[in-house]
């Protein structure tokens, strides 16, 4: 008689007590429930550790001493893990009622499926990008010059994504919103890099799963409403220095040079189109399109010297 998966999730969170509240509440509604649910207060002063665990007592809570990450408090989430299966949850994430099951289903029907990702929705319903293949120079330069903003505005893009996102499909990486894997590859593959300060960590894991002959897959079942869907002005530096250490990382100085030079391009590119721009932005736009324009050239400055697989990460 085959035995059911057990889930475990893991909810890493920092100063964030009322999302990470709403978060498990989500969570709660699941049906079936996971197995385990871990939250890791990493070096919180908002009480959320103890208001996790009035509400939800039966809640594993870990709780470390001072801010330590993202990736290093899931590793150390998923380090006191039991489950068969492990869901990484941000605690910006809200799953659908039906998640827990839809990811019991895939990975029981797949056995050689080792990362599964949500399909993302925004709360407005619309259609997330969930995943994707891996960054190269063209990637670094969309993403540099705003062009990748520009183009998911448009309708004949929207009505794409909605239509890649209704099937469940093999990607080179999955989202960190809502990402779950086996034990066995956590095991073999992990922990996630810890140097990688926004989104480098999921994708550099998933690269690694599949390497060692894992599949990497969206699940339209799995869904989930991801409010942060995009990454704002103030998150740029962290993303373009993630981008320079994933090309380095994985295919040498060289990747990472081509990469610098595609973010350098998108970059300057992008702050001359706001600088002529700028006198037709209207009145009470202009203090935020200055803050924005500020985070672009400081995200600029931040990739400026020799790009490596040995640049040190700023923390």
């Amino acid at each position: 008689m085959e035995t059911k998966l057990r889930i475990s999730v893991v909810i890493p969170t920092h100063k964030s007590r009322e999302r990470t509240l709403r978060c498990l509440a989500a969570l709660w509604l699941c049906n079936p429930q996971p197995d385990e649910v871990i939250v890791v207060d990493d070096g919180s002063d908002d009480n959320t550790a103890h208001s996790v665990l009035r509400k939800y007592p039966r809640h594993m809570v870990v709780r470390l001493p001072s801010r330590r990450g993202f990736a290093a408090s899931a590793n150390h989430g998923l380090s006191r893990s039991t489950g068969d299966v492990l869901l990484l949850l941000d605690n910006q994430t809200d799953v659908d009622a039906s998640a827990i099951g839809a990811i019991t289903n895939a990975f029981e029907s797949t056995e050689s499926l080792g990362v599964a990702g949500a399909a993302l929705r925004h709360p407005n319903g619309a259609h997330q990008w969930s995943g994707g293949r891996l960054p190269g120079s063209l990637w670094c330069f969309v993403v540099a010059s705003g062009l990748g903003s520009v183009v998911a505005r448009l309708r004949a893009w929207r009505w794409l994504r909605s239509r890649s996102v209704a099937r469940k499909r093999n990607v080179d990486w999955v989202s960190g919103a809502a990402i779950a894997m086996r034990r066995p590859l956590w095991e073999d593959i992990g922990p996630f890099d810890p140097e990688y300060r926004l989104r480098g960590h999921y994708i550099d894991l998933c690269v690694r799963a599949s390497e060692a002959g894992w599949g990497i897959e969206i699940i339209p079942d799995f869904t989930a409403i991801y409010p942060a869907g995009g990454v704002s002005s103030s998150n740029e530096e962290l993303l373009w220095t993630d981008l320079l250490r994933f090309a380095g990382k994985r295919n040498g100085s060289g990747a990472a040079r081509q990469s610098e030079r595609a973010l350098r391009l998108g970059g300057t590119i992008r702050l001359f189109g706001r600088r002529m721009t700028a006198p037709l932005v209207p009145r009470d736009r202009k203090d935020e399109w200055q803050e924005e324009s500020t985070a672009h050239a400081e995200a600029l400055r931040a990739i400026t010297g020799p790009p490596s697989e040995d640049r040190p990460s700023a923390r």
